[in-house]
């Protein structure tokens, strides 16, 4: 049976009551609502509530949890991405006059995938930014790049000085599977260099119970930098030969090579890997799965 090294305190956030969810003032407008895995934000303004995303995880809570705030309707949902973790609960919301907007490869994906849960897009975007003014509340959308998905967004409230960058890190715990998923690494690690040029205070980053501040994102960073440097030097010194006749691969199976050459190459990164459990959370759960994407990406990207 696998053992997992306990979660150190400040990588838990707070305990969640019976009513499944905690919602947190982020202060100007903006809240914060979590289940403990998933998290996302809204902004109530003098009309209404700017909703980002609708979690599955959140489901039908989500509007009791925006009803701990206001009783107004929500008049906007702006998807951050595709991905029906994220945005799976829509069809749940009120859709008469309800805005939902995205970039266009959003709607592209969410047109394709024929999913009832998420209504598409009532308005698009192409290009890199799109600015927004609902009720006086300035939100900028940008599309740097394919860190997560293509058309993943990163919302920023510049008079708020909050950002949105959903699936972009985990707040004081080491990344998701294979640098959450990433559909690009390349674009990941410039993920991160871009979300530090943004001037806000709090992030909110799709998972776990926590938000997050810019010095998150640098830890982040610093960690993923590891992980590259690390998977870097163990390419060069792991040679697929060697490994493969170390497993006693049959000749002529160059699939099994290929496969227990990046694992020496993952496990030989793991060894050179500096002590993270101090300054993240679950970093020996991932660990594997993010040199394997990192290694990967240095030897193909």
């Amino acid at each position: 049976m696998t053992e997992f090294a306990p979660v150190p305190d400040f990588a838990q956030g707070p305990e969640i009551p019976e009513s499944g969810f905690v919602v947190t003032d982020l202060g100007g407008g903006v809240h914060g609502v979590t289940q403990g895995m998933v998290n996302t934000m809204f902004l109530v303004t003098r009309k209404g509530v700017v909703l980002v995303d609708a979690p599955p995880a959140l489901g039908d809570t989500l509007p009791a949890a925006i009803g701990e705030v206001t009783a107004k309707p929500v008049t906007h949902l702006i998807y951050s991405h595709a991905h029906a973790d994220h945005i799976g609960a829509a069809h749940l919301l009120d859709q008469r006059g309800l805005k939902i907007i995205s970039h266009e490869l959003t709607g592209e994906f969410i047109k394709e995938a024929q999913d009832d849960r998420r209504p598409l897009p009532t308005e698009t975007f192409s290009g890199r930014r799109k600015e927004l003014d609902i009720d006086g509340v300035r939100f900028v959308l940008d599309y740097t790049g394919d860190w997560h998905q293509a058309g993943n967004l990163f919302i920023h409230l510049p008079e708020q000085k909050t950002m949105a960058a959903i699936d972009s890190f985990s707040v004081k715990n080491a990344p998701f599977f294979r640098l959450v998923f990433s559909a690009h690494v390349p674009a990941y690690f410039e993920a991160m260099d871009q979300l530090l040029e943004y001037d806000f205070e709090t992030v909110v980053s799709g998972h776990m119970s926590l938000y997050g501040t810019p010095e998150d994102v640098q830890t982040n960073r610093e960690y993923i930098h590891d992980l590259r440097t690390s998977a870097a030097k163990a390419l060069q010194t792991v040679d697929l030969k060697e490994a493969a006749a170390a497993a006693k691969v049959p000749a002529g199976n160059r699939q099994a090579e290929l496969k227990v050459w990046m694992d020496a190459v993952v496990a030989r990164a793991a060894e050179l890997m500096p002590p993270w459990d101090k300054h993240l959370g679950g970093t020996d759960i991932f660990l594997a799965d993010n040199l394997n994407a990192a290694a990967w990406s240095l030897f193909i990207d």
